[in-house]
């Protein structure tokens, strides 16, 4: 049977007009409850009835049984997507955020450990599930959709005017039209700005957003409507005066760089998009993004893009930089924040390239500066909870051992001695097949052992952000992975435990 791409679009589910909420019990797939595609509902439903510790099994049986890698991916995220609330955009939301960060660890990982993070996702989920349910606001479900859609051409004005009045109902009603009408290019050019615009709980819209983008491109853009119901819920919690670590909405660099963006943006010339970087400029911003409020180093950024003296590379580094060295620089709760500032670098930086608008773009890297700067400062709210260092002082440690031993001695010393450990991987990145091997070991482990979601998605955004900064500063953002990775010592959690038996008599 012949499918055109309008049947595909138009027998996407419909989308919900408001959060209504439901009793576990009440949540069985029923008319009234959302639907996927009927190729995908069958295993969304049966992730969703299974319990966590049979899960292994019932993934195993799958696969034997015909399932694809991308069909369970699919389904882990639709399943994410109907079950937790995405407000707020985090705590149970991360298990629609790291399906991302699990497909780049299954593409990345050696063979033997390729389908592990697929299988702990699916066990996240089933820990969130459990975590959303208990909520004191009510068991979340997605409904279908009531109400009027804005027609095609009136939907792309509809949803602009819905985000700026924060109307989720309005915003959902015509997200849904421009998932049905629009591509998926043109869909997520509106939505890079709502992303990046708000830093309150720490990153987390522009994350969602950007996991969202790159999700769909790896399980296919008939799954559109409702994550991007989703997605539109989760840019719009908080009102616009709530205070959420330490900001309410007008207090962060937003507003400032709109206005530099329209003051500036005019007067650039076009080698302000040149990615080459210049050392000894990168010094100077990270310098700033360390010390500056987070206006200040906004403006001196721009101020320097008018005057020719710097390029988006070159800030990109330094952005990059500030967010591992927060990381670095990170005690107790602390560290929490410095890996969002290594993960939300990632996701504004994806952004960057995904947006086609070039003020968008512009707008994009301002607020990567200011955002760095913002996670400085809620990191350095507590007494004592950022030591002195300097990414950009560090020296190679350990000594010119043969590999094998330097990767037995680096990953002995995580958690409890991560510095000597960054000093040993410092020494080995610059050789290519000693950088390589590394990694391996690192997902090896980490796919293994771990037992947190922030493990998977620190690892993967510094997997991709280490080609993205200059030669030079690479070994610096590669060294950083051992702040937050499994270590030789860690034990092996019982889910991963699970996920591994079950998986031999896959191989049988």
């Amino acid at each position: 049977m012949t499918i055109s791409r309008r049947d595909v679009i138009h027998g996407l589910t419909g989308a919900l007009a408001a959060p209504l909420l439901l009793s576990r019990a009440d949540a069985e797939v029923t008319p009234d409850v959302v639907k996927f595609r009927p190729e995908i509902e069958p295993l969304v439903s049966l992730i969703e009835r299974t319990p966590r510790e049979k899960c292994a099994e019932m993934a195993v049986d799958q696969l034997r049984r015909g399932a694809s890698y991308r069909q369970l991916l699919a389904a882990l995220f639709l399943a994410g997507t109907r079950n937790i609330n995405p407000q707020p955009p985090g705590f149970a939301l991360h298990c629609v955020f790291v399906i991302h960060s699990a497909h780049l660890m299954s593409l990345e990982a050696p063979a033997d450990s390729r389908l592990l993070p697929l299988f702990y996702a699916l066990d996240d989920f089933k820990v969130s599930q459990e975590r959303d349910a208990k909520q004191q606001s009510g068991d979340y479900t997605m409904r279908e959709m009531r109400g009027i859609l804005p027609s095609p051409e009136r939907a792309a004005a509809e949803f602009s005017a819905a985000m700026a009045a924060w109307d989720f109902e309005r915003a959902e009603r015509a997200v849904v039209s421009l998932a049905r009408h629009r591509s998926a290019g043109e869909v997520f050019a509106m939505l890079w700005r709502y992303g990046a615009g708000d830093y309150r709980n720490i990153g987390h819209k522009a994350i969602f957003v950007a996991n969202a983008c790159r999700t769909l491109q790896a399980i296919g853009w008939q799954h559109a409507e409702p994550v991007l119901r989703s997605l539109a819920l989760g840019l719009l919690a908080f009102g616009k005066e709530q205070q959420v670590n330490g900001y309410a909405y007008n207090d962060q660099c937003y507003d400032g760089n709109l206005k530099r963006l329209k003051d500036t943006f005019p007067r650039l010339s076009d080698a302000w998009v040149i990615d080459h970087g210049d050392p000894a400029a990168t010094r100077s911003i990270l310098a700033t993004i360390r010390e500056s409020i987070p206006d200040e180093a906004c403006a001196e950024v721009a101020g320097r893009f008018v005057k020719g003296k710097t390029s988006a590379g070159t800030v990109w580094d330094a952005v990059h930089l500030a967010a591992a060295e927060l990381r670095m620089r990170a005690r107790g709760g602390a560290a929490l924040v410095g890996i969002h500032a290594v993960t939300s670098a990632n996701a504004l930086h994806y952004a960057y390239l995904a947006a086609p608008d070039p003020q968008d773009r512009f707008l994009l890297l301002l607020q990567a500066v200011g955002w760095m700067g913002q996670f400085r400062t809620w990191a350095g709210t507590r007494q004592d909870s950022l030591r002195p260092f300097s990414i950009t002082d560090m020296e190679p440690g350990g000594d010119a051992a043969p590999l094998d031993r330097t990767l037995t001695e680096t990953f002995a010393g995580i958690p409890s001695n991560p510095d000597a450990s960054a000093a040993r991987v410092f020494r080995l990145a610059k050789d290519l097949p000693a950088r390589q091997a590394f990694l391996a070991a690192a997902l090896r482990l980490t796919s293994a052992k771990v037992n947190e979601v922030h493990y998977y998605k620190y690892l993967a955004a510094l997997i991709e952000d280490v080609p993205l900064v200059s030669p030079e500063w690479q070994p610096h953002l590669l060294a950083a992975t051992v702040y937050y990775v499994k270590g030789s010592n860690d034990p092996e959690p019982a889910p991963m435990k699970r996920a591994r038996e079950a998986l031999r008599a896959l191989a049988v």
